[in-house]
């Protein structure tokens, strides 16, 4: 059941992201000669009027096979001979999908469950904000400068602030009668919880629509900030690489979500298993822009590459970039995966 759910996710979250390079590629003109969902021996195919449709054995990932992708082909329709800004579209639309199927599901989650808002229904007594000034009804608007809109973006900054600062107060900016103040504030421990907080809480706010499209707008926007932060942190070495998660990890993860949900409904399990998918559809969203060989981000660059020098990279050599890239990246799939599996049978080691 674990494994049905989880491939049912990973599925939904590729095909959104495939969906938005084949549909720019269809709009364009361009032929599409494989639209693939996983990598390695082709399970089965649908062949199209002019494109096949297959489903392949590693069903961690996907592809869309535009003519003419890697190599000079002479053919009206390959991508190729398609205009810069149309190729541009097509590597920004897979990211793109993925970031509007994240909007949606927060809506959604928004309006029928609620979420909390960067308003405080509630500030605990003799707690750091209580004690600073912080009372209820006080919008919070800024944390260090930083501007939130959700109370996401508020507990991760929060989380991050208490991860890398041991003794910094954080300086809050709220919104009380149409004034802004600022208050400065230091985290305390709760030995409780063993995380440092601040004693607030938020004011939820659900079953109402356009609270809920502000919430899967900037819920989403807040995901994508927390997401690029994440990976700066990784790869300045603040926050360990042994934490990256692949495809085993995420099977585990969304198993073990949904399977806390379904002990106390369907709906709760349902709501985990959603709430993961909107998770994993921002991540890969971001990731694709990453500027790494075989990855969206990098085949933008050489298309802004060819918009600006109003000639095209060597063909030969960036197809190579991108295989020498792909090989990179299977090989970072096969340590992780040993990770993820090591963590699960040792986990805590």
């Amino acid at each position: 059941m674990n494994l049905i759910l989880a491939l049912i996710v990973l599925t939904i979250v590729i095909l959104v992201h495939e969906f938005g390079h084949f549909i720019v590629c269809k709009l364009s003109g361009v032929l599409v000669e494989e639209f693939a969902i996983g990598f390695g021996p082709k399970l089965f195919s649908i062949k199209g009027k002019e494109t096949e449709y297959s489903v392949r054995a590693f069903l961690i990932g996907g592809y869309v096979k535009p003519l003419g992708e890697d190599q000079e082909v002479d053919h009206p329709r390959a991508l190729n001979n398609a205009k810069v800004y149309k190729r541009i579209l097509m590597v920004l639309m897979g990211p793109v999908m993925n970031f509007v199927l994240a909007i949606i599901i927060m809506m959604g989650i928004g309006y029928f469950i609620g979420f909390g808002t960067n308003t405080i229904s509630k500030v605990e007594p003799n707690m750091p904000a209580y004690e600073a000034g912080i009372r209820s009804g006080d919008r919070i608007v800024a944390l260090d400068k930083n501007r939130v809109y959700v109370w996401d973006q508020v507990s991760f900054y929060l989380a991050v602030h208490n991860m890398l600062y041991k003794d910094r107060e954080v300086e809050i900016k709220v919104l009380r009668d149409g004034k802004e103040y600022i208050f400065r504030v230091m985290p305390k421990y709760d030995p409780n919880t063993k995380t440092k907080r601040i004693g607030v809480a938020s004011k939820i706010s659900r079953k109402n629509l356009f609270d809920s499209i502000y919430y899967g707008i900037f819920g989403t926007y807040a995901e994508i900030k927390e997401t690029i932060y994440s990976v700066v942190l990784m790869i300045t070495g603040k926050v360990s690489g042994s934490e990256i998660m692949g495809p085993v990890g995420m099977i585990k993860t969304i198993g073990e979500a949904a399977n806390a949900g379904f002990k106390q409904s369907v709906l709760s399990g349902l709501l985990n298993v959603l709430w993961l998918m909107q998770l994993i559809s921002v991540n890969l969203g971001v990731i694709n822009l990453i500027p790494f060989p075989a990855l969206d981000g990098s085949r933008l660059i050489f298309y802004l590459y060819e918009a600006v020098a109003r000639k095209p990279f060597n063909r030969e050599k960036e197809a190579l970039i991108h295989t020498i890239g792909f090989v990179l990246l299977l090989f970072l799939l096969v340590i992780v995966t040993f990770n993820d599996i090591k963590n699960i049978i040792m986990p805590g080691r």
